[in-house]
């Protein structure tokens, strides 16, 4: 299961909403097929159809949809703001350093490049500092409020792969950080 289906299945558990996993066999390329570009036009996993048939896709927005109205999402503006920031920071920044490393590492889809890994990993820490500097600061539990919000939910899935990625010692110097995780994986 991708990381971005693992996020709006975990979003679907966490808001208590009701859902059912359709498995699309990636290697086969079933998700281009026509029935599923029907649901997603880019092809990719995941999608969301609602018992209305509303069509959603993009894991984030489909996240910020079924937990509407609960308390993954913050009811004030300053902290809503902040959970919109992390997951624009997952896009731009994080996501984008890590999903080499877990390509080469971890799914082996292509050959490891030990240097691209090491490149990226430095990249992916600067927004591990950022992550770590932004908790310190705040005195925040997490990362956009005093509760857990969709915010944390979003690196969630990346962290729970960290030791196969070979990325778990990232922690080890950021205390306010593995705090965090330690919170969010309890759950």
């Amino acid at each position: 299961v991708t990381t971005c289906s693992r996020r709006a299945i975990a979003a679907c558990v966490e808001a208590g909403a009701s859902w059912s996993f359709v498995p699309i066999h990636l290697p086969k390329a079933e998700q281009k097929l026509p029935a599923f570009t029907a649901l997603n036009p880019y092809g990719k996993v995941p999608a969301w159809r609602d018992a209305e048939g509303f069509d959603l896709y993009e894991s984030r927005a489909i996240m910020q949809h079924v937990c509407e109205g609960t308390p993954l999402i913050p009811s004030t503006a300053k902290e809503r703001a902040l959970m919109n920031q992390w997951l624009w920071v997952d896009q731009c920044s994080f996501k984008p350093a890590f999903d080499p490393i877990f390509y080469q590492k971890v799914l082996k889809k292509v050959p490891l490049d030990e240097q691209q890994c090491a490149a990226c990993k430095v990249e992916l820490e600067k927004t591990l500092d950022h992550m770590e500097a932004a908790l310190s600061k705040s005195g925040l539990d997490y990362l956009a409020a005093d509760a857990f919000t969709i915010a944390d939910l979003t690196y969630l899935c990346y962290f729970q792969v960290f030791a196969p990625a070979g990325l778990a010692d990232t922690l080890e110097t950021r205390p306010a950080l593995a705090s965090w995780w330690v919170r969010c994986s309890a759950r």
